[in-house]
């Protein structure tokens, strides 16, 4: 089982068209994400998430804590997380004991292009049921210059609700 802990620190919006102009000149490339989450409503207020990621025929299991609740004050939120690469066996032993486990469980699904610029990831975002959402992550500084350059008004970023709250309110969980 491969492991990893990263802070990772981004920036969402919701793609309009006047994004979708600003980062024409970003060569993208596509690729599937199925997240499932399992939940409480104590781990959705806290903003600490639990799920199951498949993409490129890899299963994460992760767990998400964005700090300070995802501060609507910051222009960047961070999270912590915690990657557990998982094989078919582990999958399904594991899905099957977090589906006992937690009442809530909901699937997001997008198809993420993926991009860069700045030493940061810019990952247009098409999420089933939601819409499209620009995401930039990297170091803060470097975001804000990306931000800059492209002419992305900080005051209409997502104020770090992030997919997997957008989900569960759209589901009645909050």
């Amino acid at each position: 089982m491969v492991s990893k802990f990263i802070r990772e620190t981004e920036i969402k919006f919701v793609a309009d068209e006047d994004i979708l102009s600003k980062i024409s000149s970003i060569k993208f490339e596509p690729y599937e994400e199925i997240d499932e989450y399992f939940t409480t409503k104590q781990m959705l207020d806290s903003f600490t998430f639990l799920r199951i990621r498949k993409k490129n025929g890899k299963t994460i299991l992760q767990l998400k804590d964005v700090l300070a609740g995802a501060d609507q004050t910051k222009d960047c939120y961070d999270s912590d997380e915690l990657h557990l690469e998982l094989n078919d066996e582990q999958y399904e032993k594991i899905r099957k004991m977090l589906l006992a486990t937690f009442p809530h469980n909901f699937i997001v699904k997008k198809i993420r292009n993926k991009g860069h610029r700045n030493d940061c990831e810019i990952c247009l975002d098409k999420v089933e049921d939601l819409g499209m959402f620009l995401e930039i992550e990297g170091e803060k500084e470097k975001i804000l210059e990306i931000c800059e350059e492209l002419g992305l008004d900080l005051d209409k970023r997502d104020k770090g609700r992030g997919y997997a709250i957008m989900m569960a309110d759209k589901k009645g969980l909050l």
